[in-house]
């Protein structure tokens, strides 16, 4: 006779985890391995699924195509689950990050390949398209363009894997939405956290102590507590059977 299986919620990041890096986001597809095992994960009553991400609702869901899973778009500011959206937060900062958009598209227009996303609640800048001579120039426009609406309307401007980003300051991200995801909708499960760029370290930080964090390919300077080199490999070890 063997033993009860743990319940789990896996938080799973997109871009790095699930889909591998590509230079243009648009094109980004979920492994094959990854997407039967998503398929099969969502039809297990001892798994529950969640996507966190920085790409927004309407991008993930079209990108990810799995049901009965969890969306947390935005980095955690829009949580979808059940046909609905029960959690949207800084709808404030809508409008001041439109705006930025706007001028950061008229500031970088000459730069070939540039490639920017307004997403609502965050607006970001990818820089990996981009002749790596310009690149520095750009960080540069970026920063100088921003600034009036970092100190104006209390956002910040963060980095991740050839990306920056411009979101609310202090204020709500993947750590927090992982927290109330487990609080609301799983309480009586383990979770587990794969994640590979920057954000993820605030899940990372808020499942220290009650969950299992897993960071993908290196884990130097990451409060990940395990690693592994890809989600494939981690799929192939069998971790989420027991």
């Amino acid at each position: 006779m063997t033993g009860a299986r743990i319940k789990k919620i896996i938080f799973l990041d997109f871009d790095g985890t699930l889909s591998p890096i590509v230079d243009d986001p648009s094109r980004a597809v979920i492994s094959e391995e990854a997407a039967a095992w998503l398929k099969k994960a969502a039809s297990d009553t001892n798994l529950m699924l969640a996507i966190v991400t920085g790409r927004s609702l309407k991008d993930i869901r079209k990108m990810a195509g799995a049901k009965n899973v969890i969306y947390a778009a935005n980095h955690g500011a829009e949580i979808f689950y059940g046909g609905k959206i029960l959690l949207k937060k800084g709808e404030a900062f809508r409008r001041p990050l439109k705006l930025l958009a706007k001028k950061l598209r008229q500031a970088l227009s000459q730069f070939p390949g540039m490639y920017l996303e307004d997403k609502g609640l965050s607006v970001t800048v990818h820089l990996r398209r981009l002749d790596a001579r310009h690149r520095r120039k750009v960080r540069d426009i970026v920063k100088k363009t921003a600034a009036p609406a970092l100190a104006g309307y209390g956002l910040q401007l963060t980095y991740g894997k050839m990306v920056m980003e411009i979101r609310p300051a202090d204020h709500w991200n993947k750590g927090d939405a992982v927290l109330w995801i487990r609080d609301n909708l799983a309480p009586d499960r383990l979770p587990f956290y794969v994640g590979d760029d920057l954000t993820d370290e605030d899940a990372f930080r808020a499942l220290k102590s009650c969950g299992i964090t897993i960071r993908i390919r290196d884990k130097r300077d990451s409060l990940a507590e395990y690693t592994t080199p890809s989600f494939n490999a981690l799929i192939r070890s069998g971790l989420f059977e027991c």
